[in-house]
């Protein structure tokens, strides 16, 4: 199953991700959508694919 990520980058160059979606067409209508928001004009959007394997934010545990 694809995963990708949607980031919002804005003008002062904050990055905020927009969400987590499962098909390119999926991802792609979203940043089509907040395209055509007047607010969001000046923002520019990339589509990621997610990392693969689960993220690991803790050290691994050793065995005993």
């Amino acid at each position: 199953m694809e995963k990708l990520y949607v980031n919002e980058i804005r003008p002062n160059s904050e990055i905020s991700t927009v969400g987590l979606f499962y098909s390119r067409d999926e991802a792609e209508n979203v940043v089509a959508q907040l395209r055509s928001l007047p607010e969001k004009a000046d923002c520019r959007y990339e589509i990621l694919e997610a990392a693969t394997g689960p993220p690991s934010t803790n050290p691994p545990k050793q065995k005993r």
